[in-house]
């Protein structure tokens, strides 16, 4: 009886073993990429966990669009030149979400919406 109650012990703590581990290098990378949020002085790692979501599902949307509207080709001499930085603005942040939607405000104002 004690020789069954070893084996059925030992075959569960090999069983369970890699269910752990697996579970503890999720944990620890989760870990890790706070840290490095937080490194980054962003004190909101929620926020900043939703900006990385929103970049991913609609940043190259949002890109698009801004960039068709203030494409310098559209416009001429002073214009140009604003339309100009502004698409060098939103070419940089193209996979930044939050940066994006503050460029799409100055867009608007830029383009006397």
């Amino acid at each position: 009886m004690k020789k069954n109650l070893i084996i059925i012990s030992i075959s569960v703590a090999v069983l369970l073993f890699p269910i752990v581990l697996i579970a503890y290098k999720k944990i620890k990378a989760k870990r890790h990429l706070r840290r490095r949020v937080l490194a980054d002085g962003n004190s909101e790692y929620s926020e900043t966990a939703k900006n990385i979501a929103l970049s991913i599902s609609k940043s190259k949307q949002l890109y698009k669009e801004l960039i068709v509207k203030v494409h310098p080709d559209r416009f001429q001499d002073e214009l140009k030149e604003r339309a100009t930085d502004l698409s060098a603005r939103i070419t940089k942040a193209k996979r930044n979400y939050d940066e994006l939607i503050t460029l799409e405000i100055e867009v608007k104002e830029f383009l006397g919406q």
